[in-house]
């Protein structure tokens, strides 16, 4: 009986090594980030957390939407910046589906609100991201990633105009879920 279902697992587990950035599948997870840069003379620290689904609309390409939670705080303020947002994000693989690591590029503008002590404004934000996703499983999988940020609005605008821009390290864990039949042919 234990040959019997070890043989059912490993039949299952083969037929489904194809299932992990294949189109149909639902890609669902998030990531944490964390930076610290500079704007003009201020130094900044911020955490971010960044809850994500999406689709694979065709194979190694899903597209979503992402919530976007971060904190900054410059040092010596008593307050902190805290940002709420939703962003469209698109992703693509680089390497087949079948690949244990994989290389993944993603880009996301979104809309939020931004709140400093009392003071509540609304703003955007683009981010970009890219690094290796390690498959645990067939379908889930851990990601490093170095990511860009371009925060904009009145709250990060200093006098000059300018945006805050920054760059950061993030972890995910990604799960991909959906239908584990064959990879189609092209």
């Amino acid at each position: 009986m234990k040959k019997l279902l070890l043989a059912a697992l490993l039949l299952v587990t083969a037929s489904s090594i194809f299932a992990q950035i294949n189109q149909g599948q639902i890609l669902a997870g998030g990531n944490a980030g964390f930076n610290a840069y500079k704007q003009g003379s201020d130094k900044v620290f911020t955490f971010n957390v960044s809850p994500n689904i999406g689709y694979f609309f065709i194979n190694n390409f899903a597209g979503g939407l992402r919530l976007n939670f971060s904190r900054s705080k410059q040092k010596g303020a008593d307050d902190a910046y805290v940002t709420y947002g939703i962003a469209p994000f698109l992703r693509y693989y680089f390497l087949p589906g079948a690949e244990k690591l994989n290389v993944f590029a993603d880009a996301s503008y979104g809309f939020g609100q931004e709140k400093y002590g009392s003071t509540k404004l609304k703003g955007n934000y683009y981010q970009i991201m890219a690094g290796p996703v390690l498959f645990l499983s067939p379908n889930t999988g851990l990601e490093f990633a170095l990511y860009y940020n371009s925060y904009g609005g009145k709250l990060h605008e200093n006098a000059a105009g300018d945006r805050a821009n920054n760059f950061g390290l993030s972890i995910g864990f990604q799960v991909h879920l959906g239908p584990c039949g064959k990879m189609k042919k092209k």
